[in-house]
Formats: structure tokens, C-alpha cells, sequence
């Protein structure tokens, strides 16, 4: 009798002591998945990297740095400033991949974000992108400022070489990136606009402005050939993306860059690779260069970026083209 007491006692304790152990086991498996989801979220969203605010007209502005890996504050280093698309906000940045671009490329990345509303606790930015001749978008926030400011602060914070600054971004982070490159050519080297629907009017930077202009022939929100926004983009659409202006084609923005750095008509293929042919303007005043990309079968994407949303709605991201094209566009142009 004594030996079955001892025995189921000895049994029980084994029983108690698997359960526990596969328990323990468990939740060890649930921690790890935890942490590595948290760490893709972190390295997705730049969740870790430093995020600052400083005051301008009246708002509170924010933006984010990622420093490459191997930052060294005795080091000047190159600075690519993201502009987010209409809609969105500083994760832009990460989602395309800059920051895995700025680790591997050794630059300082910058996303400043803009001005809108939070819904689903994100913000829906826009950034006041300026007048041409047939519209004007979005916002009256003096983002120019705000982007002259950030400059400043960075440059105060981080070593950064003052002769390598430059700026991209997409759709109205596009415009945007025109206009900056339009009013604060004594601190942006050279610009990179994806898929801008204009150039100001009023545009005349104190020094020839280095530009490479990126376009999709599957654009559905500024399509390529000058014809009406489709789908969410429609004018009829009743959809926050819906815009009420008239776009001008990817043409045309780069005559307008053309006029503007006083290049000639000779062009040359500089650049292709599949469906992407850009052609360089390079015969322009203080050497300064218009690249000009048209990409077959690209849509409202950044080149090389992510697939943010459904093909059907925006179209088709391009492997043929990515910011390897602009990083060696934008290492031509230092500013002098």
C-alpha cells in the first residue's frame, strides 16, 4: 500500500512538473514571438529611432531620424529627407525601406511629417505643396518653414554635411519636394520628386536646382498622359484622396525644371532597365542636371517602395527602378 502511495505521489509530481515545464515552454515560445514581432514593428515603424517637435507658426511639428548604424559624430554624413504622400505620415519612410537604404548607403534619414487629422490613431498628413497655373494643394501650413527649421535643428544635432542635402517623396510629398526645391535651394542639394503633380509658378530658386523627376505609366492618381485621376483619385469619388486640381504631366514638370536651370533640348539615355528609361537633361546651367524617368507599368509607388495598398486601387510597385538610381543621381550633385 505504502509503495502505490509513493508511487502515484511520485507520478503525480512528474505529471505536475510536465504540465508546468510545457507551460514554461509555452510561454517562452509566446515571449520570443512577442519580441520578434515587436522588433519588425520597431524596425518597420522606426519605433527606437529618435522622434522630435519643435514649435513653428503656432503648431507643434514633429519628425523622425534614423542614424545609420555605424554613425560616427566625428564623421559628416550625407541627409535624404522622405516627404510623405497626401494621406499619410512619417512611417512612409520606413515602409518604403529608406532606413534599410540609409544603412546600407551611410546616410542620415530624415521624415518630417506633416499637418491633418488623427483618425484610427494615425495621422492623415498633407503638406502645402504651393500654386502653378492651373491648381494649388494642400493646406495653408507654412511647411517650408518647418522643413528650413528641421534643417537647422538637425544639422545642431548631428554631424551633417551641409553640402549633401537632399529631398524625395511621393505624390504630394512630391509637390512638396518641388517646392522646396524651388524655396530652399541654399540648403537642398538636389531633389527627387515620385510622381509631383506641378511645379510653382512662382519657382525660382537662388541656384540651378539638380532634379529627378520619377513616373509611372500606370499613375491612376496622376496619370502620366494628362488625362483625369481615376478610382479613389476621381474627382467624383467622394474619397479623402480625391483632389480638385489639374495635374500637370510628367512632361511638362520637367520642361518647367528645364526652363527653370536653363538646359538645353539635348537629352541622353541615362538610365534602363525594363519598363524604366530616364533620359538626362544635362547640358543646364552651373551643371546642374533634369533627369526625366518614365516607368512603364508603375503606378502611384514609390520606385523599389512597398505595395501600400492593392494594386487594383494604386497600381503596381516597379523593380526596375529604386533609390539606388536616386542615391546616385543625388551623389553627383553636392551643392557648390
Amino acid at each position: 500500500m505504502r509503495k502505490t502511495v509513493v508511487l502515484f505521489f511520485a507520478l503525480s509530481v512528474f505529471l505536475v512538473s510536465a504540465v508546468f515545464a510545457q507551460e514554461t515552454l509555452r510561454e517562452r515560445i509566446r515571449e520570443r514571438v512577442k519580441t520578434s514581432v515587436q522588433k519588425k514593428t520597431e524596425r518597420l515603424y522606426g519605433i527606437g529611432d529618435p522622434e522630435f517637435s519643435l514649435q513653428h507658426e503656432g503648431l507643434s511639428r514633429i519628425y523622425k531620424v534614423h542614424l545609420p548604424p555605424n554613425y560616427d559624430s566625428k564623421k559628416a554624413y550625407p541627409v535624404v529627407i522622405y516627404i510623405h504622400g497626401g494621406g499619410g505620415d512619417m512611417r512612409a519612410a520606413y515602409i518604403d525601406g529608406l532606413d534599410k537604404a540609409a544603412d546600407k548607403l551611410d546616410f542620415i534619414l530624415v521624415a518630417p511629417q506633416g499637418t491633418g487629422k488623427l483618425k484610427l490613431g494615425h495621422l492623415r498628413g498633407v503638406w502645402n505643396g504651393g500654386k502653378w497655373e492651373t491648381g494649388e494643394c494642400c493646406g495653408f501650413a507654412d511647411d517650408v518653414g518647418f522643413i528650413s527649421k528641421m534643417i537647422d535643428e538637425l544639422k545642431a544635432k548631428y554631424n551633417v554635411d551641409s553640402k549633401m542635402i537632399y529631398a524625395t517623396g511621393i505624390s504630394n510629398g512630391g509637390l512638396m519636394t518641388n517646392r522646396i526645391g524651388c524655396e530652399l535651394s541654399d540648403k537642398i542639394a538636389a531633389i527627387a520628386p515620385v510622381a509631383g503633380a506641378a511645379v510653382e509658378s512662382s519657382c525660382n530658386p537662388g541656384r540651378p536646382m539638380p532634379v529627378m523627376d520619377i513616373h509611372g505609366t500606370l499613375d491612376p492618381a496622376n496619370p502620366s498622359d494628362g488625362s483625369e485621376p481615376r478610382g479613389i483619385f476621381a474627382k467624383d469619388s467622394n474619397s479623402p484622396f480625391a483632389m480638385p486640381y489639374k495635374r500637370m504631366t510628367p512632361y511638362k514638370v520637367a520642361d518647367a525644371w528645364r526652363n527653370i536651370d536653363k538646359c538645353s533640348a539635348k537629352q541622353t539615355v541615362t538610365y534602363e532597365k525594363g519598363g524604366a528609361k530616364c533620359v538626362s537633361y544635362n547640358e543646364c546651367a552651373e551643371g546642374s542636371e533634369v533627369v526625366l524617368c518614365i516607368v512603364e507599368g508603375m503606378g502611384h509607388t514609390y520606385p523599389g517602395g512597398a505595395q501600400y495598398l492593392t494594386e487594383k486601387i494604386v497600381g503596381p510597385v516597379s523593380r526596375d527602378i529604386s533609390f539606388n538610381q536616386i542615391w546616385e543621381f543625388f551623389k553627383k550633385h553636392p551643392k557648390q
